[in-house]
């Protein structure tokens, strides 16, 4: 890496990301109840208004757009397509500070050490904090989908976390579906980098300090009912029962071992038993199970073993959902660990459990994410902590990634 490469790096101010950090987590913070910065409610749109307003305040022509993404223009020295980079700053309920926010707020930190050194990239530089990334609507991650032109109105009909449907929380805090349907990126766009905590123990478990995703995981969910006989539980001998729960029993743990013995995470998430008294023999179970892995033809493999244990206990074995798996583009994960080495960090290769906008980005572009230690792999709860050192190691390899991207692409 050039000699200018090492000096720019060297100014990348991790003290100022850090204060951001305390500064926006604070923004819908409930004491013991984590963040409460849920899509396009007051504390969320508060936190945008900040974003919006550092990127202002960073030079950057910089605005709000129809589906509440914030996005921010730093121009380049030639007439290039965008690099851009990002993540998400609202939250589940009862989050932590970091998911998504370190994403946002590494990339304004790389803004902020180019115009504090008077440097601008051979690209423009787009930085988007994307709008209701977390699963709180019923069309989530509904900022990335408008901002690739992939927003279907008809999944806004479904429940909001605090309204009866989407539509009714967007068009009560003034957004126009039509026009988040019609969204469309402001620029062309060559690579997508989004930096983020792993939400997982992978790092923090080897003392790791930056994962290169490889990718995000395909999910595939499934739908499965064992049907017996409801009959009284005291009168009914054991002999004669028609336990559908007793049926689901094996089919139950057989999930836990497909997954093992294939490498991917399986995971029974919903138990229903009808009728659900404690005196009467379950007549009828139905479950929801989700898989999770990046190889299609592995995924293929166990969802066939998984029919088959289905249809072996006397269970109906229904497919509902799926999403590809959506890999990271080599060269970008190259440019990583190109960074890495500049910057004196080890890293690894690992697949993100995890959806993010990146997936979404993809259809525009090739993208990559940079995947920092999460202690004890908390996230999504009050608990959720990122050390200083490794936000900063995050916003640093960030920012020589884009530094190597900025010449190589």
């Amino acid at each position: 890496m050039k000699h200018k490469h090492h000096d720019l790096i060297a100014a990348f101010d991790g003290e100022h990301l850090l204060a951001d950090l305390d500064t926006l987590g604070a923004i819908g913070l409930h004491p013991g109840a984590g963040l409460q910065r849920m899509a396009y409610g007051a504390a969320d749109l508060e936190g945008r208004a900040w974003v919006l307003a550092q990127m202002q305040a960073l030079g950057m022509d910089a605005a709000i757009d129809a589906a509440g993404n914030v996005v921010g223009r730093y121009a380049g020295r030639e007439d290039l397509p965008a690099i851009a980079l990002g993540s998400h700053t609202d939250s589940v309920p009862g989050g932590g500070k970091f998911d998504g926010a370190l994403g946002v707020l590494g990339a304004l930190a790389c803004i902020r050490t180019l115009r504090e050194t008077g440097d601008r990239l051979r690209h423009p530089l787009l930085v988007i904090d994307f709008a209701a990334e977390e699963a709180t609507t019923s069309a989530s991650p509904m900022g990335s989908l408008s901002f690739i032109g992939r927003l279907d109105a008809a999944a806004l009909e479904g429940p909001a976390w605090q309204e009866r449907s989407t539509r009714a929380l967007l068009e009560r805090n003034g957004f126009d579906i039509a026009a988040m349907v019609a969204n469309r990126p402001p620029a062309p766009l060559a690579a997508f980098l989004e930096l983020h905590i792993e939400q997982g123990e992978h790092l923090a478990a080897r003392a790791i300090p930056i994962g290169v995703v490889e990718g995000i995981v395909g999910i595939r969910r499934y739908y499965v009912t064992f049907l017996g006989q409801a009959n009284h539980a005291g009168t009914t001998g054991m002999a004669r029962r028609r336990d559908a729960l007793v049926m689901a029993a094996p089919f139950i743990s057989a999930v836990r071992e497909v997954a093992i013995r294939h490498a991917i995470v399986g995971t029974i998430g919903r138990l229903e038993v009808h009728p659900g008294a404690p005196n009467v023999i379950p007549g009828r179970v139905t479950l929801d199970l989700e898989i999770r892995g990046m190889d299609n033809a592995v995924l293929d493999t166990a969802e066939r073993e998984l029919a088959s244990l289905a249809a072996a206990n006397g269970g109906d074995f229904a497919r509902g959902n799926r999403k590809e798996p959506v890999p990271a583009a080599p060269p970008l994960m190259d440019a990583i660990e190109r960074a890495c080495q500049a910057v004196g960090l080890a890293s690894t290769r690992m697949p993100s459990g995890a959806g993010h906008d990146a997936m979404n980005m993809a259809a525009l572009c090739p993208y990559a994410m940079i995947f920092v230690p999460s202690q004890d792999g908390i996230s999504h709860a009050p608990e959720e902590f990122t050390h200083a050192h490794d936000c900063i190691n995050g916003g640093r390899v960030l920012f020589a990634t884009l530094l190597d991207l900025d010449e190589s692409l």
